[in-house]
């Protein structure tokens, strides 16, 4: 007995022993195989590439319970959010219930540790989710519904949820939402395998940034909240009690209840903020919250408290109501290191939003008093249905010195000083204002600006000396408006804006006529003072690494390949523009004027004209941002009188497309008309533009020309003059490349034909006809066509040399490396030698035609002799056809003859005579015929017999020429 429980324990001893070998062993021998098929498992389920480095099973840290971890994970889109990272963690541990991996109820999930992770949350335009990565799972449901239920194969039975040092972004482009969390560390707490259970969750945010619509309502707020709620987690119910939220210096405490039974959320919360410090209202204000804080005083009673009512769904569009009531009292705010403080700040607003029925929607600001430096400023609003009819009310009346506000809050980066005064009182609704009945709209009041200026670091300073404005219902009247930027350049603006009011509250259009009148812009002076583009930088970053989300996405937008300054749809504006003096870079102009339309997306510059390089430039120009991806410039400009070399020491466009100007001297009158796409710097892109032009001169010196001056050296000309005269230029530009029609030209007794195009890579291709007088040409040129001459007489040849010698020339290369060389008869341009070889070309040319011409003489002479031949042949053998055709006539006619008398001749005999003499005449006419055919036959023979060897002769006699 004893020895066979010995054996028995011996046997279990061996299978504890064998058991706990194999949780060593088995996912260090099969770990490969493992992740491969974990990660295929994953990616079969999700419309999602999801990868991890490393992965871990433990079967005694949580013991009994398993423990697996994955490693580096991420999770990244495919389709329209390609190569976008929708997720990364550093880790991911989650433990798991031992006793249900041998359980068909399916996998209990106990708990979630979620350590540094990266949230990219995107929602494009048309609403597709990049988060939406579970693959379609109609065909599994189709199954289910036939099959009998089973049990789920993951229960999520949690105790803990943790998650460590992450970070989120969540991007809303058909709202325009963005939301930035940074430093999040969350936690859950509670029993959830249980029905009903106490949770308590603590969150917290180190960086917290909200912007919509391009305002950024919270900048690197910081964030924490603590939770403490019962959840019915059958009927998924959720009754909140003691709870915060804190946001910067702000804490807003909240209860109530939350329910989501079904896909819609239903919601009673009532929440109010226990503070009644005035300075906590503050905090939410990011220039004030991020500047000296901590030094703020501020006095006061401030009251927050709201609630939400209702259900949230997303079948029927609608959303909880919400109220929202704000008040302060007697408030105040001072620096200790400033003079000057703002007081009496008094605060009264509610607003309510109609989950159901947004139009029902109602803001209330009926108090908004403050007094700096001794002068009051209030405000009120009250605006209803803001989506169907806006009909609002409000005012603002009173002084704000900016120079005492600079003097009461601290500004940082910023100067500011001057005095806005203003009276305005509107009331009514937009209707009104669309269909003109102005007689209803209230709108009155008036505007003024005194020695205004605000300086930022980065960007120029902008002075207004004064402004002012009168408002009506219908527009709005700048009566004068002098300004400086950056210094030097002065601007004097006047004129009228109509439908301002529809564009406030409306985004509709906003019309303007307004006259612009300026001694001086400098804007070389006002791009010195902006801060340089930042540069691009290409990071390689670690996307299981802590970074600050936010910056992650801007450093995505700085590397956008195209950045302009698109001009808005809903502005229509008509600017009468005249500038005494202009400067930009090189370009220097005087008397600057045009007409500047602001319409439909589209800039618009007509009858424009400047001085400039001593000459006038006349423009009209379109810039087209409507596709912002593919911005246009359509423009045709005037110039006349204008320096050449000038022109390219001031144009960057005249450098690329034309480098030679660079040595030209002389005067030009040109026309051009281009179109082209605009770079990042707004500038055209050069291989898009396309367009023609024409230039003309009277005049232009070649100071300094490589390809001229090769042309002087491969043709031996001596003496040349550097000057062209009667210019006459047509061109064409196609995607970059200029093409030049041929045109005449004549340097000194030189006539020139020339013709090409030329490229941005500065490769040439043109071909040059030259006539070129003897005289200029080189005494050992003009002794070789001598020689060439005797040579040719030699020959018996007679060669008289022509005053004028024409050679082509063929310029290839580059502006900085031309190649020059003369050819004949075609454009190949391969032969080479100079004009040496030119004039040999050209004396055997004369040589060879001269042998020609005698070829050609004896050739037309046998030709004549050689037709003669077969035209006698032909009259020969039409002689012979005519007598062998007479003849078979008479053989033909004498057998009938014949004939007709054996039959007649039978007449009076029996009848097989007659039969007889029927037969024989047959006879004879047969033989006749076929004899008098035969006759012809032989005679057609012989005839062509006799014209072919007319023609035989004919070749012969051309053969031995």
């Amino acid at each position: 007995m004893k020895k066979t429980a010995g054996i028995i324990i011996k046997i279990f001893f061996g299978l504890f022993l064998l058991i706990l070998v194999l949780l060593f062993t088995f996912p260090v021998i099969f770990k490969k195989q493992i992740k491969t098929k974990v990660e295929q498992t994953i990616n079969q389920s999700v419309n999602a590439t999801v990868k991890f480095t490393d992965y871990k099973l433990g079967f005694f840290r949580d013991f009994p319970n398993l423990s697996f971890s994955l490693y580096d994970v991420s999770v990244v889109g495919v389709n329209k959010f390609e190569n976008d990272t929708l997720a990364a963690f550093k880790s991911m541990d989650l433990v798991f219930n031992l006793s249900s991996l041998f359980k068909k109820t399916g996998y209990e999930v106990k708990s979630i540790i979620i350590d540094r992770a990266i949230i990219n949350a995107i929602v494009k335009k048309e609403g597709k989710a990049n988060w939406d990565v579970m693959k379609d799972t109609a065909q599994t449901t189709a199954t289910a519904i036939t099959e009998k239920p089973s049990s789920s194969s993951m229960k999520i039975l949690l105790k803990k949820v943790l998650v460590i040092n992450s970070s989120l972004s969540y991007i809303d482009e058909s709202s325009q939402m963005q939301v930035y969390l940074d430093r999040v560390n969350f936690t859950l707490k509670g029993d959830m395998t249980m029905s009903q259970t106490d949770l308590q969750m603590t969150f917290d945010a180190g960086e917290f940034s909200f912007i919509m619509d391009g305002v950024k309502y919270l900048n690197r707020a910081t964030l924490d909240s603590k939770i403490d709620m019962l959840a019915d987690l059958d009927k998924m119910t959720f009754t909140f009690r003691e709870n915060y939220l804190t946001i910067n210096d702000l804490k807003v405490n909240f209860t109530g209840m939350v329910a989501m039974p079904g896909p819609d959320i239903e919601t009673d919360l009532k929440f109010g903020s226990p503070q009644t410090s005035f300075k906590t209202l503050l905090s939410l204000i990011p220039a004030i919250y991020m500047k000296d804080y901590k030094d703020l005083k501020a006095n006061g009673e401030f009251v927050l408290s709201g609630s939400a009512k209702g259900i949230y769904s997303d079948r029927d569009s609608t959303m909880p109501d919400v109220t929202l009531a704000i008040s302060a009292t007697n408030g105040s705010i001072s620096y200790p290191a400033l003079p000057e403080q703002i007081k009496n700040i008094n605060i009264k607003s509610d607003i309510f939003v109609n989950g159901k029925n947004l139009d029902k929607t109602i803001v209330n600001v009926d108090l908004f008093h403050m007094e700096l430096a001794g002068s009051p400023f209030d405000m009120t609003l009250n605006l209803k249905t803001p989506i169907s009819d806006p009909d609002f009310k409000g005012s603002m009346v009173g002084k704000i010195d900016l120079t005492a506000l600079s003097k009461a809050v601290p500004m940082d980066s910023i100067k500011l000083s001057g005095i806005i005064d203003m009276s305005v009182k509107m009331a009514g609704k937009m209707s009104m204002i669309e269909k003109a009945q102005y007689e209803k709209f209230q709108a009155s009041g008036s505007l003024g600006i005194k020695d205004m200026e605000v300086a930022m670091i980065g960007y120029p300073a902008v002075k207004i000396n004064d402004a002012g404005f009168e408002f009506t219902p219908a527009y709005a009247t700048m009566a004068k408006a002098n300004m400086n930027v950056g210094g030097k350049s002065d601007f004097s603006l006047s004129g009228r804006i109509e439908n301002y009011i529809p564009y406030m509250f409306s985004n509709k259009t906003i019309k303007g006529n307004l006259s612009m009148r300026s001694k001086l812009v400098d804007v070389s002076e006002i791009m010195s003072k902006m801060s340089p583009a930042a540069s691009q930088k290409t990071a390689v970053k670690d996307t299981l690494s802590h970074s600050t989300t936010e910056n992650v996405i801007q450093t995505k937008a700085k590397t956008t390949p195209l950045k302009l300054i698109k001009v808005p749809k809903n502005i229509d504006f008509d600017f009468d523009a005249l500038i005494d003096e202009f400067n930009y870079d090189n370009i220097k102009a005087q008397k600057v004027k045009g007409h500047i339309i602001v319409r439909d997306g589209i800039l618009s510059i007509r009858e424009a004209g400047m001085n400039i390089l001593n000459g006038t430039i006349g423009m009209n120009a379109d810039y087209d941002t409507r596709d912002t991806l593919k911005p246009v410039m359509k423009a045709d400009f005037d110039m006349q009188n204008i320096g050449v070399k000038d022109a390219f020491n001031t144009f960057n466009t005249v450098k690329k497309l034309a480098p030679a100007a660079k040595g030209i001297d002389g005067k030009i009158n040109a026309k051009l008309n281009y179109v082209s796409l605009l770079g990042q710097d707004m500038m055209p892109v050069i291989n898009t533009i396309n367009g023609s032009g024409v230039i003309k001169s009277n005049e232009i010196t070649l100071l300094e020309s490589k390809t001229f001056d090769k042309m002087k050296e491969v043709l031996k000309l001596s003496n040349v003059s550097n000057t062209f005269k009667d210019i006459n230029i047509s061109f064409k530009i196609s995607d970059g490349r200029v093409y030049v029609s041929p045109f005449d030209v004549k340097t000194g007794n030189i006539k020139m034909n020339i013709g090409g195009d030329q490229g941005l890579d500065q490769t040439l291709n043109y071909i040059v006809k030259t006539e070129i007088p003897r005289s200029d040409l080189g005494s050992s040129v003009n002794s070789l066509i001598d020689n060439l001459s005797a040579t040719a007489a030699s020959f018996g040849i007679k060669y008289k040399p022509a005053d004028v010698l024409k050679v082509n020339v063929k310029v290839t290369g580059t502006f900085s490396k031309p190649l020059v060389a003369p050819f004949f008869g075609n454009s190949s341009g391969e032969s080479a030698g100079g004009t040496k070889a030119a004039v040999q070309e050209a004396v055997k040319q004369t040589i060879d035609n001269t042998v020609d011409q005698a070829k050609a003489k004896a050739r037309a002479e046998a030709e004549i002799q050689g037709d003669k031949l077969i035209t006698e042949a032909e009259s020969r053998g039409q002689q012979i056809k005519d007598e062998a055709a007479k003849t078979a006539e008479s053989i033909r006619k004498e057998a009938d003859t014949q004939a007709q008398k054996l039959i007649d001749d039978s007449a009076t005999k029996n009848q097989f005579q007659k039969m007889a003499a029927q037969k024989g005449a047959e006879s004879l006419r047969k033989n006749a015929d076929k004899k008098a055919t035969q006759l012809v036959q032989e005679a057609d023979v012989q005839a062509n017999k006799l014209v072919e060897e007319a023609k035989a002769k004919k070749v012969e006699m051309i053969g031995k020429i």
